[in-house]
């Protein structure tokens, strides 16, 4: 049973003016695309080009939502681990991150094994749906080979949907990691199927560089998704305000889909609300701070109700250097609200820490429990008759127990069980070796890795290191 209302910050109204203001700036103030295919692309369709900046017209921008799926399926090579895209709540790895902190507080570059550890781990976390995609970006393999390297331990170690890597590279080199796929499931299943997905950042305000134009235009060529991750921070990259900060967004936004749909008219296409709050005392910026997760309350209303299409979002972050008190209430903080909205997939949403830039084996293994918690809260109770119990209330005395009693035995396992806290008493508590939840954390993560083995046949193993020997 889910929630019968949601939080709403955005009245009709707002969100009408919303879309409109983003019409107004598409076709009046424009977008640049530094790709000339992509502007070509653009021309041909009834747009306006001056030098790199392209003037959308709104008819285009209508036309291109009207063409995106409301749902999409995400097929894995185990086909009991896909995930339908737009009903429920999904969660994905982090993204973006460049150091891991060690269990011993050492904070280091990633390296490709931590980069495998955590696709090992991804796999054993029950609430973590994908793996792949970036959560650490290896610093000891070639730049040229990082993506390929990257997806090949997600697909040996993990049966779930594989996410391409956030590789900042070329069309070519696009391709290359996208020919992993077809050597998995063959490449006519790759074309009539989502496989995976690419992850695209508009470089706020209002540009698209060469490169997010050409991720767009080759996955969809492949018929494959494209994430949307416009991320303007408030007073920096966008105006000061948080509902003009959502508008900026959402132009971008807009932008990519009319490109993705242009290419291939129906593929799917994911908005995300990536957006955040400006600290202007240190010119930076604060992925947890409330002001955030009300910007991303904002944008996935739009996504959701305005649109009416699947939405994603960078949530379940901290601003913390360390798995302390502040990484915990501000990674459930901005998760909760989140999932509350309705929003469908989630970022950064395990194992995470200092504003994106860091992530830990350990958080990985507590957040999988914060995940949990959250789906049984945004996941409402039972209200059926049934659970009324009337009758078991009128069958037991009173004054006396129900422990005993038939609803009791045949329910008692359905309540939330926890993963890495401890409900233990004081005296059982005291009496253990790991009593800090960290502890107990890099227990079970010395555990995971220990008995993670290979999930992927020797023949496609062999096939996709022989295609990266020949890259």
């Amino acid at each position: 049973m889910s929630l019968i209302t949601q939080p709403r910050y955005l009245t009709e109204n707002d969100m009408q003016r919303i879309h409109a203001a983003s019409l107004e700036i598409l076709s009046k103030k424009g977008i640049v695309f530094e790709s000339a295919a992509a502007r070509d692309v653009f021309v041909k369709n009834g747009a306006k080009a001056d030098g790199n900046i392209i003037y959308i017209p709104s008819e285009l921008v209508e036309r291109s939502l009207k063409q995106l799926p409301q749902t999409f399926k995400l097929t894995a090579v185990n086909p009991d681990r896909s995930v339908v895209v737009g009903e429920g709540l999904a969660i994905h790895p982090a993204g973006g991150e460049v150091f891991v902190r060690t269990h011993a507080g050492e904070r280091r570059e990633g390296t490709l094994k931590d980069y495998s550890d955590l696709q090992k781990i991804y796999q054993y976390c029950d609430n973590i749906d994908m793996t792949g995609y970036q959560p650490v970006t290896p610093q000891d393999v070639p730049d040229r080979l990082n993506g390929l390297l990257c997806a090949r331990e997600a697909f040996v170690y993990t049966d779930k949907p594989w996410l391409a890597p956030m590789a900042y590279v070329g069309r070519k080199e696009k391709a290359e990691i996208l020919h992993l796929y077809d050597i998995v499931f063959g490449a006519d299943f790759v074309r009539n199927n989502y496989v995976t997905w690419n992850v695209v950042c508009p470089e706020s305000p209002l540009r698209y560089c060469e490169y997010a134009c050409e991720s767009i235009m080759v996955f969809s060529e492949y018929n494959q998704p494209t994430v949307l991750v416009s991320a303007p921070m408030s007073g920096i990259s966008s105006p000061i305000f948080p509902l003009s900060t959502i508008l900026l967004s959402n132009a971008e936004t807009l932008a990519g889909i009319c490109l993705s749909q242009l290419v291939s008219p129906g593929v799917p296409v994911l908005p995300s609300a990536s957006l955040t709050f400006a600290n202007m005392k240190t010119a930076s910026w604060e992925c947890a701070c409330p002001d955030t997760a009300l910007m991303l309350a904002g944008a996935i209303q739009m996504y959701k109700e305005f649109y009416h299409l699947p939405a994603r979002a960078q949530t379940g972050v901290t601003s913390s250097k360390c798995i302390d008190y502040q990484a915990g209430f501000e990674t459930m903080q901005s998760l909760l609200l989140t999932a509350l909205m309705g929003v469908n997939v989630t970022s950064q949403s395990a194992g995470t820490l200092e504003n994106l830039l860091t992530v830990s084996l350990e958080k990985t293994v507590i957040d999988d429990e914060v995940i949990a918690r959250v789906r049984r809260l945004a996941g409402g109770f039972d209200t059926s008759d049934e659970s009324l119990a009337l009758d078991a209330i009128f069958e037991v005395e009173h004054g006396r127990d129900y422990l005993t009693h038939d609803t009791t035995l045949d329910h008692f396992s359905e309540g939330f069980r926890e993963s890495i806290s401890d409900w233990n008493t004081f005296e059982q508590w005291s009496a253990k070796p790991d009593r800090e939840i960290t502890d107990r954390a890099h227990q079970k993560v010395c555990e995971i890795l220990e008995e993670a083995q290979p999930l992927l046949g020797r023949d496609e193993i062999k096939a996709i290191d022989d295609y990266i020997a020949s890259v």
